[in-house]
């Protein structure tokens, strides 16, 4: 049996080679290669980092050599985490979406950006910070293959933080270079440098052979020493910088939420224009479809019920002409009903149905906001739900969950909504922090910490998120 991409365990277990004769396997030169890399000490992530061949490539030929028993795996010990790779998806006639550039001082206070800019280039605020939402601190950034394959008295970790900061130093903040917050303070930069030393001072790679590597190293130092007397001996300017940079983060995300909407107004109106279409063609094919069955000889209640089912339909697509989605659902759902087999008919009901349900959800939710301003909560968060069970749009799921905590209701059902409202917008980090609260509140800590761990890592200088992950890791 072959095995499978969720075969090799977690990103962190270790492959090591076995005593089949590899001469004896129907392997490429490229799995030959990668089995050339298997040592028993590299991670499964590793590999794919040092193969040049992209990490879905690589983890393909990792299980074909597991398939042929070329290697086997071995666990790591601590937090393992599977390795689950999406799906690809259809990208075809949808624009590729670009790295975001901004200018230097990008939403950055005007009395802010003179005081920095009399620094010169210690003053610098990137226009955009270097790692997007949800992104490590290597961002996009693609390592050279043969670099990390250089053999060098340095780890796998050094090499990639060596070339990392030697590439894109220029495009970094000075928080970001040092791996820090904007909100530490003089003792965090402190404590930061003296792991930055450790790794980059020229003691530290003394009578070592480093080959390429010396010169960028320390360049290196030279820089972070440069930034870090800059942000411990001038009090005005680490605190000026770091209100610039706060600034510059706020202004990247409202910058990005623009352009998603941007998108999304694009999408809809391609879809609208689609839908068109496909609507003339639709009643050309019922005219058809119906012409052919009455031709065909069929009895007279046979033809009776297609003739009631045609009616339905035309009523139907009149009432959707007339944006009347609910009648048009009603009189497509008959159309179906006395003509079940008829597939534009249920296409046509399926894409209705949807927007009558919104409809719905929408009368409801007025309805409930009526309730909810003068003050009967339980009435509104009635309404509310029959609104959430026709459609459960994200924000409806949400507010009704914070409505149900605020007012100690039902903390099952507000931890269902607040899970359903994570699974409609993933990307959305006050919807994990309202889940991870209700965890919290009903001492579910585990449950809370990890909500809230994934929160911050879809935006780890949110300061909401790591108080309360400090206040949950006390309990």
């Amino acid at each position: 049996m072959s095995a499978s991409v969720t075969d090799l365990g977690a990103w962190e277990d270790i492959a090591r080679r076995t005593q089949t004769d590899v001469t004896a396997a129907p392997i490429d030169s490229k799995a030959a290669f990668v089995l050339t890399r298997v040592d028993g000490m590299t991670s499964i992530a590793d590999l794919c980092a040092m193969s040049g061949f992209g990490q879905r490539e690589t983890l393909g030929m990792l299980a074909e050599l597991l398939t042929h028993g070329l290697i086997e795996m071995q666990q790591a010990e601590g937090r393992r985490r599977p390795i689950r790779l999406p799906r690809r998806r259809e990208t075809r006639d949808l624009p590729r979406r670009e790295r975001v550039e901004l200018p230097d001082f990008h939403g950055v206070a005007a009395a802010d950006a003179a005081v920095l800019r009399r620094h010169g280039e210690l003053g610098r605020v990137p226009g955009r910070p270097f790692s997007g939402p949800g992104e490590g601190r290597y961002g996009a950034h693609e390592f050279d293959r043969r670099q990390l394959l250089e053999r060098v008295a340095l780890t796998l970790d050094q090499k990639k933080e060596t070339l990392f900061l030697d590439a894109h130093h220029g495009e970094l903040d000075h928080f970001e270079f040092f791996g820090i917050e904007p909100t530490d303070d003089r003792k965090a930069i402190k404590k930061a440098y003296f792991a930055f030393s450790r790794q980059f001072h020229p003691d530290t790679v003394f009578r070592r052979d480093v080959g390429s590597y010396t010169s960028l190293i320390e360049a290196i130092f030279r820089r972070g020493t440069e930034i870090y007397e800059a942000l411990t001996s001038d009090a005005t300017l680490r605190e000026t910088y770091a209100r610039a940079v706060t600034a510059r983060d706020r202004a990247f995300r409202e910058t990005l939420e623009a352009e998603r909407r941007s998108q999304e107004e694009t999408r809809r109106a391609r879809l609208k224009e689609e839908a068109g279409d496909r609507k003339v063609a639709l009643r050309e094919r019922l005219s058809r479809n119906t012409r052919v069955r009455r031709e065909s000889g069929l009895s007279n209640p046979v033809a009776e019920r297609l003739d009631r089912a045609e009616r339905y339909y035309k009523e139907g697509m009149a009432h959707y002409q007339n944006e009347s989605f609910i009648a048009a659902a009603n009189a497509l759902r008959l159309a179906v009903q006395f003509d079940p087999r008829n597939p534009q008919y249920s296409a046509a009901f399926d894409k209705v149905d949807e927007r009558a349900r919104q409809v719905r959800a929408e009368q409801r939710w007025k309805a409930g906001y009526m309730q909810e301003s003068v003050g009967r909560v339980r009435e509104a968060v009635s309404l509310y739900l029959e609104a959430c069970d026709a459609f459960p749009r994200p924000d409806y799921c949400a507010h009704v969950a914070e409505l149900l905590v605020s007012h100690d209701i039902d903390l099952r059902k507000a931890a269902e909504l607040a899970q359903a409202a994570v699974d409609g917008a993933p990307q959305e980090v006050d919807y994990l922090l309202l889940l991870g609260r209700i965890y919290a509140q009903a001492d579910l800590p585990k449950k809370a910490q990890g909500v809230f761990e994934a929160a911050l890592k879809l935006d780890p200088k949110n300061d909401e998120t790591k108080q309360a992950l400090r206040a949950v890791k006390r309990r």
